[in-house]
């Protein structure tokens, strides 16, 4: 599939229902992925978009893991001046990165020249097979580059988001309020009053602290939270016995 540079609007924050509603999810983009929504019970949602697997609602969702081939990759034999929007950047072969996927991730430089900058991606475009890569910056790089920069390159974290795995590859996105097809558009709850089905380990009362638990037995199930895998939210009221929903004031934002 062909992507081109998306004219949609940065992402922003609002105040209501957008036009097409929360509950329904589109097979075509209505927002910039990640756009930000507070409705009028002062819930927060993000726009996002599904993978090759349907959502459901109550269930935690994660970014993708990002490919191995997009990490820590050195830039031998390209350089970049500072100042540039348009660089030219290397990959290891087998990305399986396509043009515009990267639209509104992140380049993030890593290790050597530019250590520790991170430039917004507008749009990426393969050169040269799947080795050599185009991309355009929403910002110009405030370091050069040189030929030992290794670059990592990381997905809109919103973008063909996945059920959070009994092992989390990636950081938590937020909760569907519905069932979401593959490859539709959605939003993501993010804070606020929000069902969530309790794991069965560890028991939850009413302020419990919670997360994807030590061990978890239900992939995007909730339990009590454990400081190495991130913090979901705080019971407002318990489920009754396991594995049945519980409310939570979801704390993402």
């Amino acid at each position: 599939m062909a992507y081109t540079k998306t004219n949609l609007p940065m992402a922003s924050i609002g105040l209501g229902d957008p036009t097409e509603g929360l509950f329904t999810p589109t097979a075509d983009q209505k927002h910039r992925l990640g756009t930000k929504y507070e409705d009028s019970f002062g819930r927060i949602w993000r726009y996002a978009k599904n993978g090759s697997t349907a959502l459901a609602p109550a269930l935690m969702c994660q970014m993708a893991a990002p490919e191995a081939e997009t990490v820590d990759e050195i830039q031998t034999g390209y350089t970049n001046p500072i100042g540039a929007t348009d660089i030219r950047a290397l990959l290891t072969t087998s990305s399986e990165i396509t043009d515009g996927e990267l639209q509104d991730g992140w380049l993030v430089v890593n290790k050597s020249t530019g250590l520790g900058y991170t430039y917004p991606i507008a749009n990426n475009t393969w050169i040269s097979g799947d080795t050599v890569m185009h991309l355009e910056l929403y910002e110009g790089l405030r370091v050069a580059t040189s030929a030992t920069s290794e670059f990592t390159f990381i997905k809109n974290p919103y973008h063909e988001v996945v059920v959070d795995a009994t092992t989390s590859t990636g950081i938590a996105v937020g909760v569907p309020a519905v069932v979401v097809p593959i490859s539709y558009y959605c939003w993501l709850q993010r804070k606020g009053p929000c069902a969530i089905l309790m794991d069965t380990s560890g028991a939850l009362v009413v302020g419990s602290m919670v997360g994807h638990p030590d061990t978890q037995d239900v992939a995007g199930a909730a339990g009590l939270a454990v400081i190495t895998e991130g913090i979901w939210g705080q019971v407002i009221w318990p489920p009754t016995s396991d594995a049945e929903c519980g409310l939570i004031q979801l704390m993402l934002e």
